[in-house]
């Protein structure tokens, strides 16, 4: 009837918050382990960046001074070659470890000019907790390259 007031009464509701509970306690578990993931995912590649860096600038600096060459301007040149570069990050990865990286490679180790070292690396990647998704983990890769100098 048009007009007419519906009166409800609040005592006479039944149900339950339990199932709503659970699905919020679900969705923020599943929210805090996705960012957990996540979070370790990025810092690995850092980490794994990092070491790419620091191979590829103790690369580049690995000339001897009969490797240096004078430039028609008078200047000083370094030159490198693709086996001392790749020897250089060998022995500096086996020397100076991978830190917490896991089955940590060289793929690459070149001089794409002669006068800089580029470095590529890979690494194994397991989630933290729960491997649900990925249970083998990820490959990630990292390449960094340097430039020598000689002054």
């Amino acid at each position: 009837m048009p007009g007419r007031r519906r009166h409800l009464d609040v005592g006479e509701e039944d149900g339950s918050t339990m199932l709503l509970t659970i699905g919020f306690a679900v969705v923020a578990l599943a929210v805090v382990l996705v960012g957990s993931a996540a979070t370790s995912l990025y810092v690995e590649h850092k980490r794994l960046l990092d070491l790419a860096d620091r191979l590829a600038a103790t690369a580049a600096e690995s000339f001897s001074i009969d490797d240096v060459t004078i430039q028609p301007d008078g200047t000083f040149r370094p030159v490198l070659d693709d086996d001392s570069v790749r020897s250089s990050a060998r022995d500096d990865l086996i020397t100076g470890g991978a830190s917490a990286l896991t089955g940590v490679e060289i793929v690459a180790a070149r001089t794409p000019d002669g006068r800089s070292a580029e470095v590529s690396l890979a690494s194994d990647w397991r989630p933290p907790m729960l491997t649900l998704f990925v249970p083998q983990g990820l490959r990630i890769e990292a390449t960094a390259s340097a430039r020598s100098v000689f002054w």
